[in-house]
């Protein structure tokens, strides 16, 4: 009940903290107003800490009287998955989101403050958290669990042993580290809203730009960096073989870096030429908006039926609150651009074709040409609804193909924009820089061709995958043997063609092969041999599941490497289908990926399927003719010796005009996948024959045409025990690894960047005015800091 009630305070200090922002703005005392909603929101931050603690605290402790905690983890979870439990549900992702919003406001507060920026920054993130914390109250992670059943008779005194338990496919050590790294860049995202409307309320259309983007480039860094690390997640225990598969939940995180990515480009031009006014604010809102989409798409329920990611319908005032949500800021932030259209189109700025600024400008354009297609397949299984079409999503070549043709356009623009200079660029300059690149850009790719990139498509990708490399890295390279913080762009750059080139040899150099694994016996895969050593269970501790691994050792040229991937059955799911996980041998030059699909017992004898009243002539003397008379049920053979329930096909067994009836046992047992059968074996008399039942398929619909399996061995050849075979998919996965370095390269150039332009705006004077003073326009306000290079400090 504490905890219920301390969400419904919260909310309403995070409405009373965004009124007295609003009134410390209109107010001559506003000063006042300012300092009391100052510590609201300092309380409100470190009540949402002690709500998420609260939360924390009842999973470890297995308080299932709470619905949330009964929904979302069991007993049997170790202590680092007890921890992810906070946040694995809606409602307590919810909390989480509105935590670290409330935790970035703490560090905000300062900072907007020392820029004379407080409140209206903190009016609008307050706002935010009006609505975040509102959606706690219809929402609550700590509703109890009788009162979610109370309709189905469940009372107060009616709480669970045990919960239901965390999906399986969430027990990996990344769940500890991904949800929170990218709901801390979705949390980011809303300061550059911020500071966009203030910069609004203020018509102070240039400074919010400097102030606003160490805070852009923080958050772009870190949310790009949790959505690679939920492909990394994907590529290392799915069992698929990649990292990203265009799912709609998937791109609904992709699609605000994408803006907040054209964002960053635009804001620097702006801080350069004061232009692109418009452009930054409207991007501003469109990232901020994209946020709330995404959580629309992933918490209404709307995608349900078509990503593998969604959350399960929340409810109806539950879902009204997120579109309320959407459509309030979008309202606002369109509201108030359109309201000070006239004003930031004052002194606006033609770019030459052959500047950084017009390069640059061209560069965010196509960006956001890949949000918006994005976007549009991401948001079609809704779109069709609407229209009343079947719900379905985009095929995945879609967006392959469109990104086939952005994505040259877009690393070919960014060597460009790095080639030319701001304002203007001598031509020959233009030429010289450009036709270098180039050249060695085309022997590069030839070499590619001859190693097997072939595809039209793939040969352009990497074209200018290696002019934005060499470029970048001729560049960079100059300015960071002066300063390691100037080459932040250079770096980031670099690791995104990094990034291109390990899709590439990925998707053009990558081996699969389907192979059937005897136990013990080397197998002959491509250029290696697969050896399949055994399985053995794993985690005997936990009683919810049973989880075998399978060791398989990979040979080649005398080296030898042992995978095991694992194939397990839970009963989250009623161990109605298995879950697995690969076995990989990591490597800089390949990974070898080993993701395991069946399992199987060696069939040595002939088998046969036969339908009731049918007649078939055994595999392996043509003189014996069977047919199946019927199927006794275990009532009528009681249990085997060792407990399992028996079944027998009755047959009429004829040999040469002679018949015998001949009584065909199965043991019936329950497995992992499901029920096993093992024949018991009857002689036929006068033969060498054995026949035995393997399996049977009953028919619902109609009993009298239900199978059954015959199995038929020669008695005088001598028996063995039949091996396992493990059934899996074998691929060679070159050079893979520039993926994941590509990334880091990238994050930590906007590390750089971060740093350069923190200090950049510490080295900014600030225009003291009295406190009546009216408020200046922005155009005499910024003051331009140079640097021994103009044309270096921006790219």
């Amino acid at each position: 009940m504490i905890g219920q009630i301390l969400i419904h305070v919260l909310f309403g200090m995070a409405v009373t903290s965004t009124v007295l922002y609003g009134l410390a703005i209109r107010k001559p005392e506003g000063s006042v107003y300012a300092r009391i909603a100052r510590v609201v929101f300092t309380i409100l931050a470190l009540g949402l800490v002690a709500s998420s603690s609260m939360l924390v605290v009842n999973i470890i402790q297995h308080r299932f009287e709470y619905h949330y905690v009964w929904n979302y983890s069991s007993k049997e979870l170790p202590l680092h998955l007890l921890i992810a439990c906070f946040y694995s549900g809606q409602e307590g992702s919810f909390l989480l989101w509105t935590m670290l919003v409330a935790l970035i406001g703490v560090f905000l507060t300062p900072y907007a403050r020392r820029h004379k920026y407080e409140e209206p920054v903190m009016m609008f993130y307050g706002l935010i958290l009006t609505f975040l914390t509102l959606l706690l109250v219809v929402k609550n992670p700590f509703a109890f669990y009788y009162e979610t059943f109370a309709a189905d008779g469940i009372t107060i005194a009616d709480v669970p042993l045990n919960g239901r338990g965390l999906n399986p496919l969430l027990h990996n050590a990344w769940i500890t580290i991904h949800p929170p790294i990218l709901f801390t860049g979705f949390a980011s995202m809303s300061v550059s809203f911020a500071f966009a409307m203030a910069g609004l309320v203020r018509k102070d259309y240039h400074k919010w730009i400097s102030i606003a983007l160490p805070w852009t480039l923080f958050g772009t860094a870190v949310l790009g960096f949790g959505i690679m690390l939920g492909g990394f997640w994907a590529y290392e225990t799915l069992g698929w073989g990649g990292f990203w598969g265009w799912d709609p939940v998937e791109n609904s995180s992709l699609i605000p870096w994408l803006v907040t990515v054209a964002l960053v480009h635009a804001m620097l031009v702006q801080k350069r030429t004061h232009g692109l006014v418009k452009t930054n604010m409207i991007l501003a809102v469109a990232t901020f908006v994209m946020v709330l989409y995404s959580t629309f798409l992933t918490r209404s329920g709307v995608l349900g039926d078509t990503s593998v990611h969604s959350f399960v319908d929340p409810g109806k005032f539950a879902f009204w609150i997120l579109l309320l949500f959407m459509l309030t800021f979008t309202t606002i932030g369109v509201g108030m651009v359109l309201a000070r259209r006239k004003d930031m189109n004052v002194n606006r700025e033609e770019f030459a074709p052959t500047t950084r600024e017009f390069m640059l400008s061209i560069g965010s354009a196509l960006i956001m040409a890949s949000a918006i297609f994005v976007t549009v397949g991401t948001s079609w299984p809704v779109i069709m609804e609407v229209i009343g079409q079947p719900k379905v999503a985009v095929a995945t070549d879609f967006y392959n193909k469109v990104h086939l043709v952005l994505v040259p356009m877009v690393l070919i623009v960014n060597a460009l924009a790095l080639i030319v200079q701001w304002r203007s660029t001598p031509r020959h300059l233009l030429i010289r820089r450009s036709a270098e690149a180039a050249i060695i850009s085309a022997l590069c790719t030839v070499g590619m061709v001859a190693l097997g990139v072939h595809e039209v498509g793939q040969i352009i990708l990497s074209f200018s995958a290696w002019f934005s490399l060499i470029v970048n890295m001729r560049v960079g390279w100059s300015l960071i043997t002066r300063s390691s913080t100037m080459a932040g762009a250079y770096v980031s750059h670099t690791g995104i063609a990094l990034l291109i080139f390990g899709v590439i040899t990925t998707s053009s150099y990558t081996e699969t092969h389907h192979a059937m694994l005897t136990h013990g016996v080397p197998t002959k895969v491509g250029e290696y041999t697969l050896t399949y050593l055994g399985k053995e269970q794993i985690e005997k501790h936990f009683v919810d599941r049973e989880k075998l691994r399978y060791d398989v050792r990979i040979e080649k040229d005398g080296e030898s490497r042992v995978v095991a991937p694992v194939l397990y059955w839970s009963d989250f799911n009623q161990r109605q289908s298995a879950f697995l996980e690969p076995g990989i041998r990591w490597g800089v030059m390949n990974d070898l990926y080993v993701s395991p699909k069946a399992t199987e017992r060696e069939d040595l004898f002939f088998g046969t399927d036969i339908q009731k009243g049918a007649t078939i002539t055994s595999p392996i003397d043509s003189s014996v003719n069977i047919t199946l008379d019927r199927f006794t049920m275990p009532m009528e053979e009681g249990a085997s010796s060792d407990g399992r329930m028996q079944m027998a096909a009755m047959l009429r067994v004829a040999i040469n005009g002679t018949v015998h009836d001949v009584k065909a046992l199965t043991k019936i047992g329950t497995g992992s996948g499901g029920p096993t059968f093992e024949p018991v074996w009857a002689d036929v008399p006068g033969t060498t024959t054995s026949i035995g039942l393997s399996e049977i398929v009953r028919n619902n619909d109609d009993p009298s045409k239900s199978k059954g399996r015959l199995q038929f061995r020669d008695t005088s050849k001598p028996m063995r025990t039949p091996r396992e075979i493990f059934t899996v998919e074998f691929s060679v996965k070159p050079f893979i690894s520039l993926v994941w370095i590509g990334v880091i390269t990238m994050v930590a150039g906007f590390g750089f960047s971060i740093v350069r332009y923190t200090r950049l705006l510490k080295q900014r004077p600030t225009v003291v005015r009295s406190k009546n003073a009216p408020l200046p326009n922005a155009e005499v306000e910024v003051v331009e800091v140079k640097t021994a290079d103009p044309n270096a400090d921006e790219a």
